[in-house]
């Protein structure tokens, strides 16, 4: 059921008017879930989005990273991964493969220091298609 209403949220996101076109290039990334109702994102957007594409999540190990990315050119049939890498490194240090839905990508996730994450250090958040970076931000986990 939530996989069909998420569905439903990025057909008609992706057909959104003009307001949401500010964001193209961003992954807009929150410990709140991602609203299921487009009327809602706005909003939330609105709430959340950060203009300089820096972010904070405190309150972990575990770190729950909810993000709407929107690409900055519509990705077709090509895959596209959401890698995170420490900042200033030149590889990934994880990378998955994600869903697009036109320009709008939704996903979630959780930083585990198992998986090599550490509390006050800053990750790169990209969101990549045939080499070509689509959609990025920068996150600060906390304690």
């Amino acid at each position: 059921m939530r996989i069909a209403v998420l569905l439903a949220l990025l057909v008609t996101v992706a057909r959104a008017d003009d307001r949401l076109r500010q964001y193209d290039g961003q992954i807009v990334i929150s410990p709140d879930p991602i609203p299921t109702v487009a009327d809602d994102l706005p909003g939330f957007l609105k709430a959340q989005a950060a203009k300089d594409g820096h972010y904070e999540l405190i309150k972990g190990p575990p770190w729950k990273i909810n993000l709407i990315g929107f690409l900055s050119k519509d990705p077709g049939t090509t895959p596209v991964r959401l890698e995170l890498a420490e900042k200033g490194a030149k590889t990934a240090m994880h990378s998955l493969d994600v869903r697009a839905k036109g320009k709008i990508v939704v996903a979630s996730t959780t930083a585990t220091t198992q998986a090599g994450f550490e509390a006050n250090k800053t990750y790169v958040l990209q969101l990549v298609a045939g080499g070509a970076v689509l959609a990025k931000a920068e996150l600060l986990l906390r304690n």
